[in-house]
C-alpha cells in the first residue's frame, strides 16, 4: 500500500477549514438553541463538503470481461478446482490459493510469500528446502486477488488488459495465470526449466479424464475445433495454453466485492460512513494520499519508489545467477532510471483485509508495514526507510503532519473501503473437498467474503 502526500493545500483542504470555521463557529451554542442554523451541524457541514469538493467514484460491480471470456458458470467452475489443484506445481504441493486463500482474503497474510517447500497455511507457514529462508523465499508479497477483474490497463489497451503484478510486467488475467508456474520459488522447484514448465502442466491435466471433460464443457467451440484438426479421440487438446488461462481467469474475475460502506456513501447514503470516517476521507484528500490512490480502486496503478525497506531474496533472487538480489522493481521491466525501486500503487480495496502492505510486507528488513498505522507513520515519516537518494526517491513522498486524531480517523476511513460480500454469486468462494488431481488442495477453511451462490442441481 502507498500513501504519497504532497503538503500544498487543494479543494478538500479548503473545505476542511471551512468546517473546521463552523466548529468554531457554534462551540459555544447550547443543545436546541433556536438560533442554531442546522446545517451548522458538524458532521452534516462535513458531508456537504466533502459532496461539494471531492471527485468521489464507487466501485462498479460488474468487471470488464474480454469478449472471448464472458461470465460462463461452467468456466468459472473450472477454474476454481484448478486454482486450488497443487497439480500446478512442479512437485504437486503448491497451489494457486496456497499464496491466494480465501480465507486470508484471497492473499496469504505473510510478508513475503512461502511457495515450494512449505508447510502450513497463511503466516503459519514455514520453509522446510535446505538453504531457506533466502533460497526459497518468493521476493515479493502476495497481493489479494479480490477485485481484480478491475484493474485497469496501461493508456491505449483494451479495458480488460488490467496491470498485473508489482512490477506491470504482465497484462490481463488470461495472461497473468500462465506465469506462476515458471516461476521457481512459486510454483515452478525444480522438476523443469521456467521454459517448459506450462508445456509439461497441460500435459498432466490432459491426462486426467475428469479434467479432459471440465474443459471439453466449458469450451465447446475450441473442443470442435479440436476434433476438426486432430480427428475424434484427441479431446485432450482442448486444454491448452489458452484454455487454461481463460478457465483460471474465468474464476479470478468473479472475485469481484461489493457492499463497501465507502461505496454506498457515494450512491448517496450519507449515513454509510461515520464521522470518524468522513474526516478520515477528506484528510486523505487534503493530505494528498489520493495523488496516488485515486479512482474507484483507489490506485492510479502507476509506479513509485518509496523507499519502502526490500525483505525476502530479492528479485531476481541470487540463486537465480541474476545479480545480488536487489529488487529494482520496474525499472527491470521498463528499463528507465526513473523506475528505479518504483513498484505499481497498490489498490486500498479490502486494505484492512490484507496485511502486512507494500511489496515485502517489511519482515526481517528492518520496515514495519504489518498494520495499517505502521503504513501511515512510514508516510508520516516521509518514508524512505530504505535510504533510497533524492534522485530515485519519487518527489510525492515527504513527511506529513498528523495529528493522533488524524491518524485514527484516517484508518478509520480505510476500514470503511472493505466489502460485505462478493458481487457474483457465480462464483463458489469456498476451498474444494476434492480436485481431479486427487492430490490435497489447501486447507479448507471459511472464506472472508462470501456471496448467495448456490450449486448446480445434481453437483458433488
Amino acid at each position: 500500500m502507498a500513501l504519497p502526500h504532497r503538503t500544498r493545500r487543494r479543494g478538500g483542504g479548503r473545505a476542511l477549514l471551512s468546517v473546521m470555521a463552523a466548529l468554531l463557529a457554534c462551540a459555544g451554542c447550547g443543545d436546541g438553541d433556536p438560533g442554531t442554523p442546522p446545517d451548522l451541524d458538524p458532521e452534516a457541514q462535513l458531508t456537504r463538503a466533502i459532496r461539494d469538493e471531492l471527485p468521489l467514484t464507487a466501485l462498479p460491480e460488474v468487471p470488464v470481461y474480454p469478449p472471448n471470456n464472458g461470465p460462463d458458470e461452467d468456466r468459472i467452475a473450472l477454474g476454481r478446482l484448478l486454482f486450488f489443484d497443487p497439480v500446478l506445481s512442479g512437485n504437486g504441493d503448491v497451489a494457486c490459493a496456497t499464496c491466494h486463500h480465501p480465507a486470508l482474503a484471497w492473499a496469504d497474510g505473510r510478508p513475503v510469500s512461502i511457495g515450494v517447500g512449505g508447510v502450513g497455511l497463511g503466516p503459519d507457514r514455514v520453509q522446510t528446502l535446505p538453504g531457506a529462508p533466502t533460497e526459497f523465499t518468493t521476493p515479493r508479497n502476495s497481493p489479494t486477488m479480490l477485485d481484480v477483474g478491475h484493474y485497469p490497463p496501461f493508456p491505449g489497451e483494451d479495458p480488460w488488459l488490467g496491470i498485473m503484478f508489482w512490477d506491470g510486467r504482465i497484462t490481463g488475467l488470461e495472461e497473468q495465470a500462465r506465469h506462476p508456474v515458471r516461476s521457481r520459488d512459486e510454483m515452478g522447484h525444480d522438476e523443469y526449466t521456467a521454459p517448459e514448465a506450462l508445456t509439461r502442466v497441460l500435459e498432466r491435466l490432459q491426462d486426467i479424464p475428469e479434467y479432459v471433460s471440465l474443459f471439453s464443457a466449458a469450451f465447446p467451440a475450441e473442443l470442435e475445433t479440436v476434433r476438426q484438426i486432430f480427428g475424434a479421440g484427441n479431446d485432450q487438446f482442448v486444454i491448452n495454453g489458452d484454455t487454461y488461462g481463460r478457465a483460471i481467469a474465468a474464476y479470478e474475475r468473479e472475485l469481484t466485492t461489493t457492499g463497501a460502506p465507502y461505496d454506498a456513501f457515494v450512491r448517496g447514503d450519507d449515513g454509510a460512513l461515520s464521522f470518524a470516517q468522513k474526516r478520515g476521507l477528506m484528510l486523505f484528500h487534503e493530505k494528498g494520499c489520493a495523488e496516488c490512490h485515486s479512482g474507484p480502486m483507489f490506485s492510479d496503478f502507476r509506479f513509485h519508489a518509496l523507499g519502502t525497506k526490500q525483505g525476502g531474496s530479492g528479485k531476481p533472487p541470487i540463486h537465480e545467477g541474476g545479480g545480488d538480489g536487489t529488487d529494482l522493481g520496474r525499472f527491470r521491466e521498463s528499463g528507465l532510471l526513473a523506475d528505479k525501486y518504483a513498484f505499481r500503487t497498490g489498490t486500498l480495496r479490502n486494505v484492512a483485509l490484507t496485511p502486512p502492505y507494500f511489496h515485502t510486507g517489511g519482515e526481517e528488513s528492518g520496515g514495519d508495514y504489518q498494520t495499517l498505522r505502521q503504513v501511515i507513520e512510514f508516510h508520516q515519516r516521509g518514508g524512505n526507510d530504505e535510504g533510497l537518494t533524492a534522485m530515485e526517491l519519487d518527489p510525492l513522498i515527504r513527511p506529513v503532519e498528523l495529528a493522533e486524531q488524524d491518524i485514527l480517523d484516517l484508518i478509520a476511513f480505510l476500514e470503511s473501503l472493505t466489502a460485505t460480500r462478493l458481487a457474483s454469486d457465480r462464483v463458489d468462494p469456498t476451498v474444494p473437498d476434492s480436485v481431479p488431481s486427487g492430490l490435497t488442495p489447501p486447507e479448507k477453511l471459511p472464506p472472508v467474503l462470501t456471496n448467495d451462490y448456490v450449486p448446480p442441481e445434481g453437483s458433488p
